[in-house]
């Protein structure tokens, strides 16, 4: 079973640049060499400050996972302020490697929902048959669909999807109604299934926006 690490990193506010230069040029290769796959870097944009980096890794085994964990225990002292990380599993056909550069965004979004394990399922299933198709014709590009290993319920599922930017994502709410160019059986199905989707959740929904970088 793949797993996914998802690695939340608050750098020094003055050395976000020397932290982006590090991930460049060490331990993304390091973390490649040691047979991880870094589907996305990025800093926070909306809801995050710039100082914060969010890093989402693919790993083919638990072994592989643990061997690049040394990646991280030196060499970063002096940059990082606090770090959280989680391993997640993927439940939908998403993600499925490092995206091609034709599918790389300049942002991403980072969306939670809580709903019951009984209707996970459902939710794939009108997030892959609907909801996806709609948001890829409008140029959007879903990176995955993930949730904990930890058994919970409700439990969580994360979303990250790739935009050109804020205004893509703001156009993508699509409040005006069905954009030119979108197939109208694409949009019926995909409004359809999204309304289908959004009954599923229990409780609110929340997002946050990253600014992409691009060079992994």
């Amino acid at each position: 079973m793949m797993l996914y690490e998802d690695r939340y990193t608050i750098v020094d506010d003055k050395k976000g640049r020397e932290y982006l230069d590090l991930c460049r040029e060490k331990t993304i290769p390091a973390v490649r060499a040691a047979g991880g796959q870094v589907l996305c870097l990025a800093t926070g944009l909306v809801g995050d400050p710039g100082s914060a980096f969010l890093q989402m890794t693919a790993f083919a085994s638990p072994d592989t996972w643990q061997a690049a964990q040394e990646v991280y225990t030196s060499g970063r002292e002096e940059l990082v302020e606090s770090e959280q990380v989680r391993l997640l599993r993927q439940v939908a056909y998403l993600p499925d490697g490092v995206p091609a550069p034709e599918d790389r965004r300049a942002c991403y979004s980072y969306r939670r929902f809580f709903i019951r394990r009984a209707n996970l399922e459902r939710f794939v299933e009108t997030s892959e048959k609907g909801v996806w198709p709609l948001y890829h014709a409008a140029d959007c590009r879903v990176l995955g669909l993930w949730t904990t290993l930890a058994a919970a319920d409700p439990m969580e599922v994360l979303l990250m999807a790739g935009y050109h930017g804020p205004g893509h994502w703001e156009e993508t709410r699509f409040v005006h109604g069905k954009p030119e160019g979108i197939d109208e059986e694409v949009w019926k199905k995909g409004r359809e299934m999204g309304a289908e989707r959004n009954q599923l959740r229990v409780g609110s929904t929340w997002v946050r926006l990253f600014r992409a970088h691009n060079f992994y």
